[in-house]
């Protein structure tokens, strides 16, 4: 969780910083872009920074306000110390690869992130268990990921944008508050999401483990199903900005026509794919009861639900690069609130566990529509 946070911010900030690189690409400004590159980088890890030094000062109150007992903490004390300062080579990685997508480079930016998975695959068996280190061997392993793939990220940066070894802080303060213009707004609707999905949680906890555990498989459907989806606002935002200062508005007007039909074929083949094998899906995960009609529930109705959410993400990246930022958190949320409460609260107490999920969607969707 802590990680997470760190990472709304960092991807937030990401957002926005490749806005503006993009921007100045698209305005031929290559001279600039070296000392713009640097400055990206030493934001990222400035406010990644602040991050991690709050969040390791407040860990264990944390950890106490939750109900973890005190040895339970003690146990995850030396994993959080190798994982949240970690978060800093996270937050580099992060700044890299958008910086390398602005640039064209989508295929360096994709081998990045493979690095870092590769490493994790390997690193994780080999320190866990071959070295018998156990939960401190997980947090190894992933502080050794992320350096590698902050490296990777630096000399591919340095390499296709340049780095310049000087520091203006004018220029620095400069590009902070015209990054600011669309990072903060970024940061703070990645930090509505949880909100919602906290109360979905607490409801479904008290329906018990079966409509948690229908939720768990429903969550991992998601992340791959429609990880097109949640790829869009880090792809479009820079090819639109880019566009954008180039003057070329025909071309904004295709790439959107482009992603907004993309959303729906892509978004209808999906429904069609899940409403035939949603029975196999629950059956190989062993899902019974509550568990089972939620994900049914899911497969029949909610994924028709996310086509629209498809089609909000797209506008959320058009809000992001044309003067609108603002709009993106106050719809965030909005969605997180009364797109969220309300409509758990009813559909729980309607239809249990499968009323919860979908009444969360339904609200969801009418925000995304508005």
């Amino acid at each position: 969780t802590l990680v997470f946070i760190n990472g709304a911010f960092s991807t937030g900030l990401a957002i926005g910083a490749v806005a503006l690189l993009s921007d100045r690409i698209g305005k031929h400004a290559g001279k600039t872009l070296a000392r713009l590159a640097s400055h990206m980088l030493i934001m990222a890890f400035l406010l990644s920074a602040t991050l991690v030094v709050v969040e390791m000062v407040c860990a264990e109150p944390l950890a106490r306000w939750l109900g973890a007992d005190l040895a339970a903490y003690q146990n995850a004390r030396h994993y959080l110390w190798l994982v949240v300062p970690g978060s800093l080579l996270i937050a580099a990685t992060q700044m890299c690869v958008q910086m390398l997508r602005s640039k064209g480079q989508v295929r360096l930016a994709l081998n990045v992130l493979l690095l870092g998975a590769g490493t994790l695959a390997v690193a994780d068996p080999l320190f866990i268990f071959g070295f018998g280190m156990g939960l401190e061997g997980a947090g190894v392993s992933f502080l050794l990921s992320a350096a590698v793939t902050s490296v990777a990220g630096l000399v591919l940066v340095k390499r296709h944008l340049g780095l310049s070894a000087t520091i203006n802080l004018k220029l620095l303060s400069l590009h902070t508050r015209r990054t600011l213009r669309v990072a903060l707004p970024a940061m703070l609707a990645n930090l509505a999401m949880p909100v919602g999905i906290t109360y979905l949680m607490v409801v479904l906890a008290g329906l018990g483990t079966s409509a948690l555990a229908g939720m768990a498989v429903v969550d991992r459907v998601l992340q791959l199903g429609y990880c097109v989806f949640f790829a869009l606002p880090g792809a479009l935002v820079p090819v639109l900005a880019q566009n954008l200062g180039a003057g070329r508005d025909d071309r904004v007007r295709a790439i959107l026509v482009f992603t907004r039909r993309l959303v729906v074929f892509y978004g209808v083949a999906l429904w069609l794919l899940l409403a035939v094998s949603g029975p196999f899906i629950a059956d190989y995960f062993h899902l019974t009861g509550m568990g089972r009609e939620m994900f049914m529930a899911f497969s029949q109705f909610g994924a028709g639900l996310w086509i629209v959410f498809g089609l909000d993400f797209v506008a959320q990246s058009m809000f992001l690069t044309m003067e609108r930022a603002w709009w993106v958190p106050v719809f965030g949320w909005i969605r997180g609130t009364l797109g969220t409460l309300p409509w758990v609260y009813a559909g729980a107490q309607g239809f249990a566990g499968s009323g919860a999920v979908i009444g969360m969607w339904t609200g969801n969707a009418l925000v995304a529509i508005a």
